[in-house]
C-alpha cells in the first residue's frame, strides 16, 4: 500500500521530508507491471542510493532479484481487501474498470477472476519467503505503527538511528488524514490524467472492519472457508476488525431474525 511504501521512503532516506514533500510517490517509486513516466528506462547501476520498486506480482517474477534487495511485503485481511478494490475499480475510467454488482465480483474473487488472482496463492508464495523478507499486515499499522515501524526499521538496518522524535512525526505525516490531504501521495493526478472519475478517492476509509458494511453473512463464510483451506497455517490470523466470538455472534443473529427483519 501508499502507506508502507512512504514509511519505507521516510526511514531509508533518513526522513527526507523535504523530498517527499515535492516529488510524488509515483516517481519515487517504479510500478514494474505499469509504464509510468519514470519507468521508460531503468539503468540500475547509475547510483549508489537507494532504488524504489513497488510491484504486486507474484514471487516467481523477482527469484534472483529478492536474493540481493530488501523486500516487504505488505498483506490485509482477504474481505476488507476485496471491498477496497471493489470500490477501485468502480471509480476508475480505464479498460480495468469494474461496473458489475457487488456480489459478483465477490464470486470472481472467490473463483480466482480478479487481478493479480488467486489471492490466495500469491499471499501463501510470498509466505513461503517469510525468512527473506519483510511480512507485515497492513492492520499491524493502523493498531501498533511504533512497535511494526520499530521491527520495518529494524530490517532495513535503520533501527539504531530512529528515536522517539522521529516515529511522533512519522506517526503523524502517516495518518490516514495527512496521508488523504497529501498531494504528494494521494493520487489526485489520476483524475488530471482522466484515469479516474471525478469522484474517485485513493484514500476512501482505511480502516479496519469496513466489509462488516458490505457482506452478508453466506458471503462472509465463504471467505472463512477459503483461508482455511486454501492458505497455510504457518500464516498469522487475520485482523477482521471483529474477533471470532463476536463474528459467530453475528452470524447467529442474522440467522435467528425473522424474515421481516432481515431486509
Amino acid at each position: 500500500t501508499t502507506l508502507i511504501q512512504e514509511i519505507v521512503y521516510l526511514i531509508q532516506t533518513n526522513f527526507d521530508y523535504e523530498s517527499a514533500k515535492k516529488v510524488d510517490i509515483s516517481e519515487r517509486y517504479s510500478f514494474l507491471e505499469w509504464p509510468t513516466v519514470n519507468l521508460q528506462k531503468l539503468s540500475l547501476n547509475q547510483t549508489n542510493k537507494s532504488r524504489f520498486f513497488k510491484t504486486h506480482l507474484p514471487p516467481e517474477f523477482f527469484n534472483e532479484t529478492f536474493k540481493k534487495a530488501k523486500v516487504i511485503y505488505i498483506y490485509r485481511n482477504p474481505k476488507d481487501v476485496t471491498v477496497s478494490l471493489f470500490h477501485f475499480l468502480r471509480s476508475i475510467n480505464i479498460e480495468l474498470t469494474y461496473s458489475g454488482p457487488w456480489n459478483q465480483f465477490v464470486q470472481s474473487f472467490l473463483i480466482d477472476e480478479v487481478y493479480y488472482a488467486p489471492w490466495w496463492r500469491h499471499l501463501n508464495d510470498y509466505h513461503s519467503l517469510n525468512d527473506s523478507i519483510f511480512f507485515v499486515a497492513y492492520e499491524d499499522l493502523l493498531t501498533n505503527f511504533r512497535p511494526t515501524v520499530r521491527r520495518l526499521a529494524a530490517y532495513l538496518g535503520k533501527e539504531k538511528e530512529l528515536t522517539e522524535e522521529q516515529l511522533d512525526k512519522l506517526e503523524k505525516w502517516c495518518s490516514f488524514d495527512s496521508m488523504k490531504q497529501n498531494p504528494r501521495v494521494n493520487y489526485n493526478w489520476f483524475r488530471d490524467w482522466g484515469f479516474v472519475n471525478k469522484s474517485f478517492s485513493f484514500f476512501r476509509k482505511g480502516e479496519i472492519g469496513d466489509w462488516l458494511n458490505h457482506f452478508d453473512v453466506e458471503q462472509s463464510k465463504s471467505y472463512d472457508k477459503m483461508v482455511s483451506t486454501r492458505l497455510s497455517p504457518s500464516i498469522p490470523p487475520f485482523n477482521y476488525g471483529i474477533s471470532s466470538e463476536n463474528q459467530q455472534r453475528l452470524y447467529d443473529f442474522h440467522v435467528k431474525k425473522p424474515p421481516s427483519q432481515s431486509s
